[in-house]
């Protein structure tokens, strides 16, 4: 925790107040060359840290109140201008330079994205906002569907007809699926314990549809383009069902499972255990107890780890035949990092388990 609390910004010539220091890269591999001013990792690690509050020492949940109180003005930065409760990725109260690549903006000017139900879901929970505003997003939402007037693209005709939400608010943006953010959308729902829409039921049967044909281990980069892992699906899918249980979800337990395994055997990245394992207790089962390195190690082995959390993959909206020739490539791919975050995976798995123990 105190390492945690350390990376928040407090003053900084790039970096913004509040905010958990952030890096891109277009390799899957740890650097600290370019910064990225972004809310995404807030939303990551308050969600993280305040759904196990209670098994925090008193000292570590003043810690923990005093990263929240920081963060709050942060979000500020990156609300809709309208004044509307969604969130951006990037700021929303100046303009920034494009952080990726340098020849997206020549070839189409000015660059920024939609707000996103991703970065909105996670905000919203962050910052515990109030039922009114979250039933007020929720509507909002439904208005941001696969639908005949405006198709999904970059996925299989087997899916196409389904209409789950689009990762992003954008009126005038391809509508794109994404089962992560679709789960992380649902998360919210359930969090909220919000009724249940047409969009979140169809949400949750694009879900089962992906787990029953095995998508999400064999093209997990087409289903969750902005994740682009196995075990990352797997990790949100179990943070959505440890909220409260969907039968539907339920039944596909056995198959999420063997997956979880397979890939904790197929990986030597401790980092991705710790995740893995976060993933088996959320679904109740006590994993391997993993040697977690010294102090004086984290910064080496956890914090500076090479494995993303998520994807910015620029080219995700694009025809499948298209995405999958520059995936291959590696083109329009950039991996974001960010050490606080890390350590809160790590926080999380020692929370998680001390938690399964004791009950």
């Amino acid at each position: 925790m105190n390492r945690i609390e350390q990376e928040q910004i407090k003053s900084d010539s790039f970096f913004l107040p509040g905010g958990f220091p952030s890096y891109i890269s277009n390799k899957p591999k740890f650097t600290q060359k370019k910064g990225d001013n972004n809310m995404f990792f807030n939303g990551l690690i308050l969600c993280a840290i305040k759904d196990l509050k209670a098994e925090l020492s008193a000292n570590n949940q003043k810690i923990f109140d005093s990263i929240v109180a920081r963060s709050t003005p942060f979000f500020k930065r990156f609300e809709n201008k309208t004044g509307r409760s969604t969130y951006n990725y990037w700021r929303t109260d100046s303009v920034f330079v494009f952080p990726y690549t340098w020849w997206v903006p020549i070839l189409r000017g000015y660059v920024t994205l939609p707000d996103d139900l991703d970065d909105t879901s996670y905000g919203l929970m962050s910052l515990s906002a109030p039922d009114s505003t979250a039933k007020k997003v929720h509507q909002l939402m439904q208005q941001y569907v696969n639908s005949d007037a405006k198709k999904v693209k970059g996925w299989p005709k087997k899916y196409n007809s389904i209409p789950a939400y689009s990762t992003w608010f954008g009126k005038n943006f391809p509508v794109l699926f994404d089962i992560t953010v679709l789960s992380n959308v649902l998360y919210f729902v359930q969090s909220y314990n919000l009724p249940w829409t047409p969009a979140d039921s169809a949400s949750l049967q694009l879900i089962i549809k992906v787990i029953e044909n095995g998508d999400h281990v064999t093209h997990p980069i087409f289903v969750s383009p902005n994740y682009g892992s196995t075990t990352l699906i797997l990790y949100h899918l179990a943070t959505l069902m440890s909220v409260r249980e969907i039968p539907a979800l339920e039944n596909m337990k056995p198959i999420l499972l063997e997956d979880a395994a397979r890939e904790y055997l197929a990986t030597d990245n401790l980092l991705e255990k710790i995740v893995l394992s976060s993933t088996f207790l959320k679904w109740g089962y006590l994993p391997p107890e993993l040697e977690i390195p010294p102090i004086s190690d984290l910064e080496k082995i956890i914090e500076n780890n090479n494995m993303p959390f998520f994807l910015a993959n620029i080219f995700s909206y694009f025809p499948k035949i298209i995405m999958k020739d520059f995936v291959k490539r590696g083109w329009g791919l950039y991996y974001p990092y960010c050490p606080a975050y890390n350590n809160t995976l790590l926080l999380e798995y020692l929370l998680l388990r001390n938690k399964w123990m004791k009950n």
